[in-house]
C-alpha cells in the first residue's frame, strides 16, 4: 500500500513570519530577501531545492537563487572554498570536512530540512521482494553474486552504486558495510538516472537510490511511477520486520534506511551579513523550514523535518 502526502499530511501550522528582527547592514545589497546565492547538491535532492527556489523568488523578486547538481562531497568542498553559499547533503558532514572548515577559518553550520529513504532497487523480472541488511552487505561486499543464492531466478548479480562523490556512497558503506569496502565489481554511477537506467535495462542489477527517484514525475498528482524497476522491502535483522520505503515508513523511523537531508551553510561567512540577519542563504532556509517550505518538502517525496505531521489511516 503506498501513501501519499495529500492522503495522510496536514500540516497544521500556519505560515510563520519569515524573518525576525534585527540590525541590517546598510552597506550591503543582500538582505534574507534580497541578494544572489548559489546552492549545491545532491541530484534528487536538488529537484526538490528548485522547486522551494523558485517559490521563494515568486515571493521575494530581489532574490536569486541558483541551484546547481554534483553531490555531497563537491557540494561541502565547493562551501569551504567560497563557491556557493549552501551545501545540500544527504549525509552529515564528515570529522575530516569540518577540520578543513575550521582550519580554514569557517565553521559548518547544520540544518536538517526534510528525511529521506535509501531505496534498494531491482528490475521489475527480478522475483526478489525482500532483503535484510546481513544480504545486503553479503551484495555489496562482494559476497553474494549470484540471486539464486537469494531465492532469485536470475544467475549473475550487478551490484550498482551511487559513485564516491554522492552522499549515499558514504552513508550505505557505514551503516551497512560498518565501514568495509564495497566489491570490486560493483559498478559505481554518478547520477541517480544513471543507476535507474541500468537497473531498468538489466534484470541482474541491483542499485541504490533515494526513495524520490521511484517516480519520475512529482510535479502531478499522484506523480507518476518509474516503470522498469521495484523497491524491495528492507529489514535490518529479520526479527525487525521488513518496510517498504515511502513516506509514511520514514516518518514513522520503520524503514531502515532512513535519514535526514541536510543543509550546511559556513556560518562564519553568514554572520558577516549583520550577524546573519541580512543574509540571504539564512532567509532560504527559514522559507524551506516554514509550513510552506515543508510542504513543498512534502510534494516532492520527502517526509518534513521541521513541522508536525499527523497520519491519517
Amino acid at each position: 500500500m503506498e501513501y501519499f502526502i495529500k492522503s495522510w499530511l496536514y500540516i497544521g501550522l500556519a505560515l510563520l513570519p519569515l524573518f525576525g528582527c534585527g540590525p541590517q547592514n546598510s552597506g550591503s545589497e543582500e538582505s534574507q530577501t534580497a541578494g544572489r546565492i548559489v546552492v549545491k547538491g545532491e541530484d534528487v535532492a536538488i529537484r526538490m531545492i528548485r522547486r522551494e527556489s523558485q517559490s521563494f523568488m515568486a515571493l521575494y523578486s530581489k532574490s536569486a537563487i541558483a541551484v546547481d547538481e554534483g553531490g555531497s562531497k563537491a557540494a561541502i568542498a565547493d562551501l569551504n572554498e567560497g563557491r556557493i553559499r549552501i551545501a545540500v547533503m544527504n549525509r552529515p558532514i564528515t570529522s575530516a570536512e569540518d577540520s578543513i572548515i575550521k582550519a580554514n577559518g569557517g565553521l559548518a553550520k547544520e540544518y536538517k530540512i526534510a528525511y529521506d529513504g535509501l531505496a534498494v532497487i531491482v528490475n521489475s523480472k527480478n522475483k526478489i521482494q525482500r532483503l535484510d541488511f546481513e544480504q545486503l552487505s553479503g551484495i555489496f561486499s562482494g559476497k553474494i553474486t549470484s540471486w539464486r543464492r537469494l531465492g532469485g531466478n536470475i544467475e549473475n548479480l550487478v551490484p550498482v552504486i551511487p559513485g564516491p562523490n554522492m552522499g549515499h556512497y558514504e552513508y550505505f558503506q557505514q551503516l551497512v558495510l560498518n565501514g568495509g569496502e564495497y566489491a570490486a565489481k560493483t559498478y559505481p554511477c554518478t547520477t541517480t538516472a544513471q543507476i535507474v537506467e541500468l537497473v531498468k535495462t538489466h534484470p541482474s542489477a541491483i542499485g541504490l537510490v533515494s526513495m524520490g527517484a521511484l517516480y519520475r514525475n512529482w510535479d502531478v498528482w499522484p506523480p507518476i511511477k518509474e516503470t522498469g524497476l521495484k523497491a524491495l522491502e528492507i529489514a535490518q535483522v529479520k526479527e525487525s520486520g521488513y518496510f517498504y520505503p515511502n513516506q509514511k515508513t520514514v516518518y514513522e523511523g520503520n524503514y531502515p534506511l532512513s535519514h535526514p537531508l541536510y543543509m550546511y551553510v559556513n556560518d562564519v561567512l553568514e554572520n558577516t551579513y549583520s550577524q546573519g540577519m541580512s543574509s540571504l542563504a539564512h532567509g532560504f532556509i527559514t522559507y524551506i523550514s516554514s509550513a510552506e517550505g515543508q510542504k513543498i518538502a512534502a510534494q516532492q517525496g520527502y517526509v518534513p523535518a521541521t513541522m508536525p505531521v499527523t497520519i491519517k489511516k
